[in-house]
């Protein structure tokens, strides 16, 4: 009886591990994919900003040509 029982005990315990370490890895995987979508989205916001600069800065370039 003693080894039944400790059978069962250890087989949740192995169990109940096995889980907590899973979720705990997909835990850290969705925060990865949240970081490198947030790391994207800043990307695009730069990119945009770096745009417009450049065709302000052409638009100078061309008023000082023109002059």
């Amino acid at each position: 009886m003693k080894k039944i029982t400790l059978l069962i005990i250890s087989l949740f315990t192995i169990f109940l591990l096995n889980g907590c370490t899973s979720k705990a890895q997909t835990d850290v995987i969705d925060s990865n994919s949240k970081d490198i979508s947030e790391l994207l989205k800043t990307l695009i916001q730069k990119e945009k900003e770096i745009n417009e600069l450049n065709k302000k800065l052409e638009l100078c370039k061309e008023q000082k040509t023109k002059k």
